[in-house]
Order: C-alpha cells, then sequence, then structure tokens
C-alpha cells in the first residue's frame, strides 16, 4: 500500500488526500483480511454474460457492489478503440496510486476486475502457411537452445507427485506478427509447450493420460487460432483460460501484461507454475519523477503488470 506521507506529497487538496489515504487504508485492509481479487465465481459469471451476448455486464467492485459495464465501444472512446477487452487490476496497482492521477482510486472502476477498451485488428497480418514456416525455424533453434535444456532439467528434478493433466498458457502473444524481438519470443514460447508435454509424460506426472493444452492471450487473431488447433493448443476466449485452471494444471505465462500470478492465486492453486523470477520482497513502492534532458517530466511504475502475489504457497520451477 502508498506510504501516506507520499500521497500528501502530490499537492491535492486536504479533503482529497483524506479521502484518497482512507480509501487505500480500506482496499489493505479487505486485503490484509483475506477478500479475494479475483474470486472464482466472478469470473465464472462474468464469462456467463459474456456467452449470452450482453450489450452489458454487471461485475463487483472490491466491496462488492456491483458496477454496470458496456460491451459495445462507447462514443468517448470510438476514434482509438474498437472493442472492449478485461481488466485485471494487481493489489500493487490497486494500492498504490499513479502520481500524474492519484484521484483515480476513488472511481468506481478502480477495482480487481472491470472492462477497458482497445484497438485491436482481428485481420490477420500474415498468411497460415507463412506463420507454420517461421514456427519451424524458431522451433528448432529453441530445440537447440540452452534455455530448453535448462526448462527440461528443471521439469525433470521437480519434487513434485502431483498428477498434472493440462498445460495452460497466459499471454504468450500473436504468431502472426513476424519479424523482430516480439516474433522470436512468442514462437519460443509456443514451441516450449510441446518441450514441456513431453518432459512431464516422460516422468510419468501424466499417469499415462493426455496433457491437454490450452492458450488464452486477447491478440490471437483467426491466423493465430488456426495455428494452435492445428498443434493440439485449444485457444480460449477470456476468461475461460483462468476458469479451466485446478490441482492437476501447469500454468504458463511469462512476463504477461495482466497479473496472472495473482488471478491464479486467488482462483486455484494449480499443481505448478512455468513464469519469469519470482521475487521475495518488493523493494519499490513508489512512483519515480524521471526528468529529461529536454525538461520533460516521466514518471517510472514501482511495479510490473504481473507482479508476484503475497499468497503464493506453491512450488516453483
Amino acid at each position: 500500500m502508498a506510504d501516506p506521507n507520499k500521497v500528501q506529497e502530490l499537492g491535492l487538496d486536504e479533503e482529497t488526500t483524506f479521502k484518497i489515504i482512507e480509501r487505500l487504508k480500506h482496499i489493505g485492509h479487505l486485503y490484509k483480511t483475506g477478500k479475494l481479487l479475483f474470486p472464482r465465481r466472478l469470473l465464472e459469471d462474468l464469462s456467463r454474460q459474456i456467452d449470452e451476448g450482453k450489450d452489458e455486464v454487471c461485475i463487483p467492485d472490491f466491496d462488492d457492489v456491483p458496477q454496470v459495464y458496456s460491451l459495445q465501444v462507447p462514443h468517448w472512446c470510438a476514434d482509438f478503440a474498437n472493442t472492449y477487452r478485461i481488466n485485471y487490476q494487481s493489489i500493487h496497482s490497486l494500492g498504490c496510486p499513479t502520481p500524474f492521477c492519484p484521484e483515480f482510486v476513488l472511481r468506481s472502476d478502480h477495482a480487481p476486475v472491470t472492462i477497458g477498451y482497445m484497438r485491436s485488428s482481428r485481420q490477420s497480418e500474415t498468411n497460415l502457411e507463412a506463420v507454420r514456416e517461421a514456427f519451424a525455424r524458431k522451433r528448432q533453434t529453441w530445440l537447440e537452445s540452452a534455455s530448453c535444456r535448462n526448462l527440461e532439467h528443471h521439469l525433470a528434478t521437480l519434487k513434485t507427485t502431483a498428477t498434472i493433466q493440462k498445460i495452460i498458457c497466459f499471454g504468450l502473444g500473436s504468431l502472426g506478427r513476424l519479424g523482430g524481438y516480439h516474433c522470436t519470443r512468442a514462437h519460443t514460447q509456443h514451441a516450449a509447450i510441446e518441450t514441456m508435454v513431453a518432459a512431464l509424460a516422460k516422468r510419468g506426472l501424466n499417469r499415462g493420460q493426455e496433457i491437454k493444452c490450452y492458450a488464452q492471450d486477447p491478440v490471437y487473431n483467426e491466423v493465430d487460432k488456426k495455428f494452435l488447433w492445428g498443434n493440439g493448443i485449444i485457444p480460449l476466449d477470456d476468461p475461460k483460460g483462468f476458469l479451466e485452471v485446478d490441482e492437476h494444471t501447469l500454468v504458463f505465462s511469462v512476463s504477461p501484461n495482466v497479473p496472472v500470478k495473482q488471478i491464479v492465486t486467488d482462483l486455484q492453486s494449480p499443481a505448478a507454475m512455468v513464469w519469469n523470477t519470482v521475487n521475495p520482497s518488493d523493494n519499490d513502492k513508489y512512483w519515480i519523477k524521471r526528468v529529461g534532458k529536454d525538461g520533460n517530466v516521466g514518471w517510472t511504475c514501482p511495479f510490473t503488470t504481473d507482479p508476484d502475489s503475497g499468497r503464493m504457497s506453491i512450488l516453483e520451477i
């Protein structure tokens, strides 16, 4: 939670400062007493409303007060958005107001789960055959890499007897955006799914059963989905990937743009997780002001989009 002294330094009027501090204290109290940010029943109900094709959905905020959101792009953002998305806010985001708009914590949509709006191109940037050819090259590079061997070693020595029947992936990226770093990252991470299936089966952690693979990422377009289906990976719309997680799941997610760690730990402790390094503590709790040579002011966020969860009690691999 933000330090009250830091809030007072933001130069707001006394009444607004008091309201922000009290709101942050309230959020911190709810979280410390075990209130879930992402309860399963909330995501199940949201998924049901979306499936019913509603124009609006009702999502409770952190105080369980129902808030209504449109699934149609509002006029005020139609110039830059063409679809909706589900927004997830970590406890870090809820409890650390931005210095350039601290009043946001007082709004009704300052909640763990909300609806936002974005521009998304459903048109494929390339064709399926080009994606397959690029993936074949990136897959071979991955199989010959030290990172692949390292992952195989971790899975081979993982201290668990849990049965793993699913691999569910979050935020691996679009495969159709060929060229550059993001292409390599997306193709490599999707290639790693095959490696994990083979390693888990070799150890017998699947108990002789097929390991089903799922992937959730709002950026997937039709070419991505066709490629995934062709490679034995089932694409899922948000939030269905989260709802698939159970005690027989290995979760795979590296530096996503949503707080996957905190969502998953609130929903269900899986059998294992593979993601970027888990840090034992968060030493950077405040936004840092940066002044460029040209005098322009910028701010550095003190946490990532997928910060660690203090509620994690599972085995990291």
